[in-house]
C-alpha cells in the first residue's frame, strides 16, 4: 500500500505540474496543418488549374469573450485574408478546422514557391490585436493526367512540401493525448483522469496517396536489446494527413501517423488488477528505450528516448526551448530505407515548423 500511494502522489503532481494554466495565447506549432485545394479552372481557362490555402491549428491558452482568429497570407501580387471559426475543444486549447475553406475561384493563383502567412488574434472588448505566429511553406505542383497535348499542359496539381517533417518523433504519455484529443475525437471516449497510461509515439512518413494511408506499419519497443511491447494497428492512424487533391497516386503525401503500446504502461494507480505480466510496467525499468518501425515489413524508422525513475519520459529541452506548444516530447527520429521516395534531408535545417527550424535539434 505504501508503494501505491506513493505512485498515486508522484503521478498527480506530475501532471499539476504539466498542466499549469496558460495565461497567454500560444500555437501548438505540430498542429499547423496547411493544405491546398485546386481550382479547376484560372481566370476563365478550365484547363489551367489553380490553388488556394486551408489551415488548421490549435490555439494554447484562454480564449476570452470577443476574441477573433484570422490568417493572413502572402505571396507575390497576392494577399488573402480568411476569418476562423473557432472550437472550444479542450481544457485550456481550441481548435481551428478548415479555415480558408471553399473560397470563390477568383481567389486561386497558380504560383509556386514560398508563401509566408500569419495567425492573428484580435479582441475589440479587450483592444488587443496580436499575431501568435508567423512562418512560410513552399508551394510545389506536379501534372496530373498521361494525355500529352498541349491543351492540357497547365492540369497541375498543387502541394505543400512537408519534407521538414519527416525527422520528428514524438514520445508522449497517452494521458497527454487524451488531454489533446477529447471527448468524439478521443479514440477511447475516455476522460483524461486515466487509472493507468499507456506509452504512445508519432512518426511521419511520405509515398504515394494509396501508401502512407494503406501501408502496413508496426512499432516494437525495446529495452536493454529486448522486445518489451508492440504497436499494431490494423492500418496507419494519420494524425495528421497532407495528401495532393489528385485524381492519380501521387509520391507528395505526408502521413504523421500515431502507435499506441497497449501493454506498455508508463504509470499504474492500479497495479495488481492484471495479472503479473499483463503489463510491461515502464515505471519500473528507468533508463533508455528505442522504438523501431517496420513499414511494409521493412525497418523504416528507429527512435531512441529515455523514461525517468520519476514516471515520466526525460525531456530534452527541445519543446520548451523552441516554444513548440506541446506536452509531447519531440527526439529525432532516424529514418532508414527508401520507402519515403525522393525528399530533402536538409529541409528539416530551414524549414521546419514553417521557417521556424528547432534550435539544438540534433538529427542522426
Amino acid at each position: 500500500m505504501k508503494r501505491v500511494s506513493l505512485l498515486r502522489i508522484i503521478v498527480i503532481a506530475a501532471a499539476l505540474m504539466s498542466f499549469q494554466p496558460v495565461t497567454a495565447q500560444t500555437i501548438q506549432k505540430p498542429s499547423v496543418q496547411v493544405r491546398l485545394q485546386v481550382h479547376k479552372g484560372f481566370k476563365g481557362d478550365p484547363e489551367t488549374w489553380s490553388w488556394t490555402p486551408v489551415i488548421d491549428f490549435r490555439v494554447n491558452g484562454p480564449f476570452s469573450p470577443g476574441g477573433a482568429v484570422s490568417v493572413e497570407y502572402t505571396l507575390p501580387g497576392k494577399t488573402w485574408k480568411f476569418d476562423c471559426n473557432v472550437e472550444q475543444a479542450g481544457v485550456g486549447w481550441l481548435g481551428v478546422r478548415d479555415c480558408g475553406l471553399n473560397p470563390g475561384d477568383e481567389q486561386a493563383m497558380t504560383y509556386t514557391g514560398p508563401v509566408d502567412f500569419k495567425i492573428n488574434l484580435r479582441n475589440e472588448l479587450e483592444n488587443k490585436n496580436a499575431t501568435l505566429f508567423s512562418g512560410k511553406f513552399k508551394v510545389d505542383k506536379f501534372h496530373e493526367g498521361v494525355v500529352d497535348l498541349p491543351k492540357f499542359k497547365n492540369n497541375n496539381i498543387f502541394f505543400v512540401n512537408y519534407d521538414w517533417m519527416l525527422p520528428f518523433a514524438y514520445i508522449y504519455d497517452e494521458w497527454v493525448y487524451n488531454w489533446e484529443y477529447p471527448g468524439p475525437l478521443n479514440r477511447y471516449g475516455q476522460a483524461i483522469n486515466l487509472s493507468r497510461s499507456h506509452l504512445m509515439a508519432a512518426f511521419s512518413f511520405r509515398g504515394t496517396n494509396k501508401g502512407v494511408i494503406y501501408s502496413k506499419y508496426a512499432a516494437y519497443l525495446y529495452y536493454k536489446g529486448q522486445m518489451v511491447a508492440e504497436a499494431i494497428p490494423e492500418s496507419a492512424v494519420c494524425e495528421a494527413l497532407n495528401q495532393p487533391e489528385s485524381n492519380q497516386d501521387s509520391a507528395n503525401a505526408y502521413c504523421r501517423s500515431v502507435f499506441t503500446f497497449q501493454k506498455a504502461i508508463l504509470w499504474d494507480k492500479e497495479p495488481g488488477v492484471m495479472e503479473p505480466g499483463f503489463y510491461y510496467e515502464m515505471y519500473k525499468n528507468p533508463g533508455e528505450y528505442e522504438i523501431k518501425v517496420l513499414q511494409n515489413g521493412k525497418l523504416a524508422r528507429t527512435a531512441k528516448f529515455t523514461f525517468g525513475s520519476d514516471y515520466k519520459i526525460a525531456d530534452n529541452g527541445l519543446v520548451k526551448q523552441n516554444s513548440v506548444g506541446t506536452l509531447r516530447v519531440l527526439v529525432p527520429a532516424q529514418i532508414i530505407g527508401e520507402q519515403d521516395g525522393q525528399w530533402d534531408r536538409n529541409a528539416y535545417k530551414t524549414d521546419a515548423f514553417f521557417g521556424n527550424p528547432l534550435s539544438g535539434f540534433i538529427w542522426p
